[in-house]
């Protein structure tokens, strides 16, 4: 209430002293309250307080009287006039300031009891003091009823976290974890990013991936932010649902050189080769020209159209990656063997195929490469030692090629 003057109080007191007339009106007893409590007399302003309540029946008053009796009263008394009071007159007022009184005192019972003469359907946010006391006291089970009130009435997922936090103490969290998809589930739900998480946290994602997608797709939308989408990718290829991950990859841009690699799996080598020009710019390695060099040639053979002007695109990329820093001994291999097979330049095929050897003496596919090369420069006798090295290392389930080459090795005769 609005501190008036002091000295404007004291004069308009006295001035009500000298009035004629014995019973003060309303305004002026409002003056002398307070006039009370600015001199800091709670006593006397709560009697004024009172009086003004027994002479208007305004419950404003009696508030007033209840607030200014606890600058002087003992709490446990006033909490007594309070209960009387209450039972003679329902106030949201005065249950508010005898709830505030019993959790001054830390009277969880007596607060427990006034929130639930005070709680309503109609009023959310008492419904959830009255379910917080239940929780607090231990009663489980009346807090889970109000919460699927709450929760059946406006699907907030506050009333739903009280749900779960419930059943997961009384350990059925089966059963919450339901109750959870049951709610994440609903199309167009407003369901929160804390509602995806903990769906994750409940369930083993790595057997139930279908709703863990579901979770992870959700938490992509909501926060975009990027740890989500490896995991989605993640169990996409877990699943192995690469189309789905192809396609996720594509609208996201998030990792194109795994998608690059998934493309190669699918044998999707258009796209795999047009991607290679992105990663390139971006990087500068050498690499994504090696493997440029290859998908020109693989187009081309699948297409049944490899010619001189393909070879010498092929060997074009190859010789730039090569300067460049692409030493890896499958780009020597596959360099080597295209020079060798297409008789471009079968000297510096063997010489390549040498290179990925020295890396990898015991890779049958590049022993086989230094065999056929040997074999076009009519070296018999060294192709057919290279050969029996390959049937050493590994006699079965040969790949046709290597025993197709062997074969024409074997009626090799040097001239």
């Amino acid at each position: 209430m609005k501190k008036i003057n002091i000295i404007f109080l004291t004069v308009a007191f006295g001035l009500m002293q000298l009035s004629a007339n014995s019973l003060k009106d309303e305004d002026s007893l409002i003056m002398e309250a307070i006039y009370y409590t600015d001199k800091k007399d709670a006593r006397n302003g709560a009697k004024v307080w009172k009086e003004l309540f027994k002479n208007t029946n305004n419950e404003k008053y009696l508030i007033e009287y209840f607030y200014t009796s606890l600058q002087y009263r003992d709490i446990k008394d006033i909490i007594n006039e309070l209960k009387v009071t209450l039972s003679q007159k329902k106030s949201k007022e005065l249950y508010e300031l005898l709830a505030g009184l019993y959790a001054k005192e830390g009277n969880t019972d007596g607060l427990l009891e006034v929130m639930k003469d005070n709680a309503s359907d109609k009023d959310v946010e008492s419904m959830y003091e009255l379910a917080y006391l239940y929780t607090i006291k231990g009663k489980n089970r009346e807090a889970l009823e109000i919460y699927n009130k709450i929760f059946k009435r406006e699907k907030s997922w506050e009333s739903l976290k009280g749900i779960l936090s419930i059943l997961s103490k009384d350990g059925k969290v089966d059963e919450a974890t339901k109750r959870l998809w049951k709610a994440i589930s609903v199309k167009n739900n407003k369901m929160p990013k804390e509602a995806y998480l903990i769906y994750i946290g409940l369930i083993d994602f790595k057997k139930d991936t279908k709703r863990a997608i579901y979770a992870f797709k959700n938490l992509y939308r909501i926060t975009g932010n990027k740890k989500y989408l490896k995991e989605l990718i993640s169990l996409y290829l877990h699943n192995r649902d690469y189309d789905s991950a192809i396609e996720l990859l594509e609208k996201s841009g998030y990792d194109n050189k795994l998608l690059y690699e998934l493309y190669l799996s699918k044998r999707e080598l258009v796209k795999a080769y047009k991607l290679l020009d992105i990663l390139y710019k971006k990087s500068k390695n050498p690499k994504w020209l090696a493997e440029k060099a290859i998908l020109t040639f693989e187009i081309a053979d699948s297409l049944k159209a490899v010619n001189s002007s393909v070879i010498d695109r092929v060997s074009n990329l190859f010789d730039k990656a090569i300067e460049d820093g692409a030493k890896t001994p499958t780009y020597y291999n596959y360099y080597g063997y295209t020079l060798i097979d297409h008789d471009r330049d079968v000297e510096k095929g063997v010489s390549l195929v040498k290179k990925a050897l020295k890396a990898e003496p015991k890779n049958i596919y590049y022993l086989d490469s230094l065999a056929w090369g040997y074999f076009k420069l009519n070296r018999c006798k060294e192709a057919k030692e290279i050969m029996d090295k390959i049937y050493r290392i590994k006699s079965k389930k040969l790949e046709n090629e290597i025993i197709a080459h062997q074969k024409e090795i074997d009626k090799c005769k040097e001239k």
